[in-house]
């Protein structure tokens, strides 16, 4: 069957809420990296309705109300390479530095990579150790949403029919952190297994941890027992303290055997990978 293919830059909000509704086999295109090379492949058959979000300006860094944002069309090299996030939220930075090849990166959006929802998706850790929120719009209103409750499943998120995301949103606070992922080879690939680890200064003075894993689970996610286990902990960290805070790190995963590979491999290297960045991070 040969569709007829549509190409649209809306502008506004409500426009692109009623393109969405209307057509179930309308999607928004961001940088296209992962979208178009499905759609040739065959994966979206009924894929006729592109919406197209550049005219909307989600694709700047702004600061305000003790607030970060985001805008989902930022793409990868532009994250990476924005002096404010680099100086307030290294892990991003180091997750988006890793996203396929340069060429990729000059592409690729953040709002692309977390729409996908893939558990191996790099900048989900990222964003999930910061504890990032989405923010949706569209033609049912703008919601704010914590990115831990953003994922459903493999390829599942909360938008409903008529959402897309706008921006991303992240406390306004100095961090450290690190993101690390194993694969096959240094571009391209797909994680085998990533990690994420930012620490912050809580209200109390001491620091507050988020620790987030991807390639694990049926979703990226959280480490809370080993977040929990570090706080309160004498600096720097001593190496037993790290071992443990790790090995309950790989307690929470429930990895697969895939093509890519084994839940054993993934398990031990979850372990390796937390351990490393507590490490070097020098805390």
């Amino acid at each position: 069957m040969n569709l007829e293919i549509s190409y649209v830059k809306p502008k506004t909000v409500i426009e692109v809420g009623k393109i969405l509704f209307a057509n179930s086999n309308a999607r928004i295109i961001a940088g296209g990296t992962d979208l178009i090379v499905k759609w040739k492949n065959g994966l979206f058959p009924e894929l006729s309705h592109f919406v197209d979000l550049s005219t909307l300006g989600y694709n700047k860094i702004e600061l305000g109300a003790g607030k970060i944002r985001i805008g989902s069309m930022c793409t990868m090299r532009q994250i990476s390479e924005n002096r404010c996030l680099q100086e307030w939220f290294p892990t991003l930075c180091s997750a988006a530095s890793q996203v396929g090849a340069p060429q990729i990166r000059e592409t690729a959006t953040l709002g692309g990579n977390s729409a996908n929802a893939s558990p191996a998706g790099d900048t989900i850790p990222a964003l999930m150790s910061l504890e990032a929120r989405v923010i949706i719009s569209g033609i049912n209103g703008y919601k704010s949403v914590e990115i831990d409750r953003f994922f459903k499943g493999p390829g599942k998120t909360t938008l409903e029919e008529g959402d897309f995301i706008e921006a991303f949103e992240l406390s306004e606070r100095k961090t450290m952190g690190r993101f690390m992922k194993l694969g096959e080879r240094r571009a391209h690939a797909i994680s085998k297994v990533s990690a994420a680890v930012s620490t912050w200064d809580d209200e109390s003075e001491s620091k507050k941890f988020g620790i987030a894993l991807g390639a694990v689970a049926p979703t990226v996610i959280r480490a809370r027992e080993a977040e929990d286990f570090l706080v309160g902990k004498p600096l720097p960290l001593a190496p037993d303290c790290v071992d443990k805070a790790a090995t309950m790190a790989a307690e929470c995963v429930s990895p697969i055997d895939d093509i890519r590979s084994t839940a054993t491999y993934r398990k031990k290297m979850v372990k390796v990978l937390v351990s490393r960045i507590l490490s070097e991070l020098g805390l």
